[in-house]
């Protein structure tokens, strides 16, 4: 399993480049194949399967899934604490090999990548629903994702509104509480 430290991580995939920041909340965005629909089941199986994580191994805000894509306001948790290298002296001591002094035994912390939890998702959800079509496999998401970080609690409530208001936007419900794949945690907060 890929982590993220405290440091900013940076990968590219395919043409999206993407920097990850442990502990930042994000705005996640994956989509369906070209002309891939999800039925109200296909969404239901996809939405329980974004919520599944939280909050173990991330904290999610809200989630959308929508007839060919989703939407996740997230933060990923700590996954594990990690310590530095350490090796035994000739004596039988432990000695930290960052910089030799036994006082370096710090533990940092690891937060779940975001490719991680896109991956879960995307996997749980693909064999189920082509299981639910009576088909042994075939992809049905695009392999890449959007991610956004979110800077700042202004930033965290328009992700927010965006999320609550995508199917009205779509023409889908008149209101957001209409939409069967929709839900926000009754305790909202920036936690960046």
């Amino acid at each position: 399993m890929r982590t993220v430290g405290k440091r900013v991580e940076q990968r590219r995939r395919g043409r999206l480049h993407h920097l990850e920041k442990g502990g930042a909340s994000y705005f996640l965005t994956f989509h369906a194949q070209p002309g891939e629909r999800f039925t109200a089941e296909e969404r239901g199986i996809i939405f329980e399967s974004c919520k599944f994580g939280h909050p173990q191994r991330w904290i999610l805000h809200g989630v959308v899934v929508m007839p060919d894509h989703v939407h996740l306001l997230l933060t990923p948790q700590v996954i594990k604490w990690i310590a530095p290298e350490v090796r035994r002296t000739p004596r039988g001591k432990a000695e930290s090999c960052t910089n030799g002094g036994a006082a370096d035994l710090s533990r940092e912390p690891r937060w779940m990548s975001l490719a991680e939890i896109v991956k879960s998702i995307k996997s749980v959800t693909a064999r189920r629903i082509n299981q639910l079509r009576g088909r042994k496999s075939g992809s049905i998401w695009q392999d890449d994702y959007y991610d956004r970080e979110v800077r700042d609690e202004a930033d965290f409530a328009v992700k927010l509104k965006y999320l609550l208001n995508n199917p009205v936007k779509q023409g889908l419900v008149k209101e957001p509480a209409g939409w069967d794949a929709l839900w926000v945690h009754e305790e909202n907060r920036f936690r960046g």
